[in-house]
């Protein structure tokens, strides 16, 4: 049995969700009488007072809080609703401790009209003893967050992202108090007193006595496994792994170690036999130094919250793997003119189109991001520190996408991106160096570069991966429905457990798509295995095409001096792909300056297949031409590929 010198917290590998259904609410109320007895109201009332004034100081707190969060562009999701309800509960506690009774006889506990027990109750309401611990975290991203567990319910055949986005999800979501460290952490509090978990453990039959145990109890599939406590904190889990966090801290105030061989046999239970490799468990009880230490200064706790988290829209770079797998939108966006602007070693003339284009799409103010501030403020943060790999599907289509369409500029960088003859025998430094020369965004010094070129994932592939535990069973259908290029890329990214990180929105909207899809076969017909994890997409707005595609339609007037005629002035080299006369201005071309038809934003309509927009009539009747024309041919293997 555990000694109360034991070390009260805990990290162990684990993913979970623990919401158990039975709170302590009752017990507390229970033992009010003890605690506050008929004849000592002023016991009562002086609680009461102490709980307002704390609730009053905690509310001003996240005031502040919320205010910090705002003025440095870094909102914490869930606050404005989390002071709303706390600020009502507070008043209403205010009103009713102020309200003089109406009732001819003297109230039996307390004539300030609360009685113990819903004193205990409105207690367990107040924020402070979270926030309290909160404080001590970093980089806050969202407060009483909802995630789900599984996919949402499938849409039937020829139906897409609009019709799924409303489907209810398949298995009810969980809640999370507080998402910190820029997400790769799960806060999460447990209210369970040792007698609830002890009464929980010996109705599922467990005894105390090791001897007596067989083979599966001391596993915990027991007493231990089966209590409502186990059960919710495998939800968690569940969630975790859905969602792709890799740290689960686990708050239990109100165990403590050492106390009982049931709450030592339980707390060892959640944190070796329900643990896995994928997610880190810490335990935080009663005595812990988590709980015991002082929070810091309220200053201190909002810059350490707010204002020194990642300056990420995407707030949740903390979950990415240390090895992160780049599509082809991921490359585009390291290398566009849209993102790294002018340079001086550019032309004059294809300056003044960068400027223009970027100023073109704030004026439109059509872009999540500022096209200046995407390198800054999304994709370097993202990927700092980290391994860079892309599949060799990947870099193929992206050097096709470059030899293209590209300007000079962007066939530089791209060049020093990836593995070629200009970089070969130089050294991470020397790379970032050298692309600093084409860039105005300061390069960080932990971008490690050159991307590594791994092996792609073929369809063949999928079984041998399922057999070896690298993919679950629900990898087969969805390998299926993707195209060979997304196949290797996403595939691999979901083989080797490693994050992929893509601004192309239609294919992580069909990847969901096709996920619940499998999910709903195989929960019907292989119940046991809904553990089932889905590929690590790490999807945000990274604008991931090149300026060809947003370059202004007066671009040809641009290119000439003050008095010349642009007709007739010679396209200088930097550009000379823009004339290429299969490419057309504006979205024409899509997301990585190619067509790429089914993954594009209108998935799963056969009627949005033309670069995200719906086709005219026109377009119609033209696209069914020219494919009764050209057959079977190359060209359509081509397309495929690209889809």
């Amino acid at each position: 049995m555990a000694t109360q010198n034991d070390a009260q917290s805990r990290i162990v590998p684990i993913m979970t969700d623990p919401t158990p259904k039975h709170s302590d609410h009752a017990t507390q109320a229970n033992n009010t009488k003890e605690k506050f007895p008929d004849d000592d109201e002023a016991s009562l009332d002086h609680s009461i007072d102490a709980l307002i004034t704390q609730w009053t100081t905690c509310i001003s707190e996240l005031q502040q809080l919320q205010s910090a969060a705002e003025s440095c562009r870094n909102p914490v999701r869930g606050l404005n609703s989390l002071l709303r309800v706390q600020q009502r509960a507070l008043d209403k506690m205010i009103q009713k401790k102020n309200a003089v009774s109406i009732s001819p006889e003297p109230a039996a506990n307390g004539t300030l009209g609360i009685s113990p027990a819903q004193y205990f109750g409105m207690k367990s309401c107040c924020w402070d003893d979270k926030w309290r611990l909160v404080k001590k975290s970093r980089g806050l991203v969202s407060i009483n967050k909802e995630f789900p567990r599984s996919p949402r319910l499938p849409v039937q055949e020829g139906e897409g992202w609009l019709a799924y986005k409303d489907q209810r999800f398949q298995e009810k979501t969980v809640s999370v108090d507080a998402v910190v460290d820029s997400g790769a952490t799960w806060l999460k509090f447990v209210s369970i007193s040792p007698r609830t978990l002890g009464y929980q453990v010996l109705t599922e039959g467990w005894e105390s006595d090791e001897e007596d145990l067989s083979d599966d109890e001391e596993d915990g599939e027991g007493g231990l496994g089966n209590t409502e406590f186990a059960e919710g904190i495998r939800k968690i889990i569940l969630a975790a792994r859905w969602n792709h966090c890799h740290h689960l801290h686990l708050v239990l105030p109100s165990l403590r170690e050492g106390e009982s061989d049931v709450v030592d046999r339980m707390l060892s239970y959640v944190g070796g036999s329900m643990g896995g490799e994928d997610v880190k468990i810490t335990i935080s009880c009663a005595g812990s130094v988590f709980l015991e230490d002082a929070p810091p200064p309220l200053e201190d706790a909002i810059v350490a919250l707010v204002k020194d988290r990642d300056t990420l829209v995407g707030e949740d770079c903390g979950r990415i793997t240390e090895t992160a797998n780049l599509d082809p939108s991921a490359l585009t966006a390291l290398v566009t003119d849209l993102h790294h602007g002018p340079v001086s070693l550019q032309p004059a003339s294809q300056q003044r189109i960068i400027t223009k284009s970027v100023l073109d799409h704030e004026t439109e103010n059509n872009e999540l991001v500022s096209r200046q501030d995407i390198l800054a403020n999304v994709l370097y943060p993202a990927l700092r520190g980290k391994k860079l790999v892309c599949t060799q599907f990947a870099a193929k289509y992206f050097r096709q996408l470059i030899g293209a369409i590209s300007t000079h500029s962007e066939e530089v960088r791209a060049s020093l991106v990836l593995p070629t003859s200009t970089n070969a025998g130089m050294t991470a430094a020397q790379i970032r160096q050298e692309l600093q020369k084409w860039s105005n965004v300061p390069i960080p010094d932990d971008i490690n570069l050159p991307v590594e070129i791994v092996e792609d994932v073929t369809l063949e592939q999928v079984d041998e991966l399922i057999a070896a535990g690298k993919v679950p069973p629900i990898a087969s259908g969805v390998a299926n429905d993707l195209s060979r290029l997304n196949r290797s890329v996403y595939l691999y990214g979901w083989a080797n457990d490693i994050t992929t990180i893509t601004g192309h929105r239609g294919i992580e909207r069909q990847i969901q798509l096709s996920l619940a899809t499998h999910y709903f076969t195989a929960a019907t017909t292989r119940p046991e295995e809904k553990n089932e994890r889905p590929p690590d997409v790490w999807h945000r707005h990274l604008g991931g095409y090149l300026i060809h595609r947003d370059k202004p339609k007066n671009w040809r007037d641009m290119l000439a001096e003050e008095g010349e005629e642009g007709a007739d002035v010679e396209v200088p080299k930097e550009v000379i792909c823009w004339t290429n006369p299969w490419t057309t201005w504006g979205r024409g071309i899509s997301t990585y300056g190619l067509p790429d038809t089914k993954t594009w934003d209108g998935v799963g309509h056969e009627e949005k297949q033309s670069y995200g927009r719906r086709m005219s009539r026109r377009e119609k009747r033209e696209k069914e031409g020219m494919e009764e024309g050209e057959g079977e041919g190359e060209e359509e293997e081509e397309d495929e590929e690209q889809s």
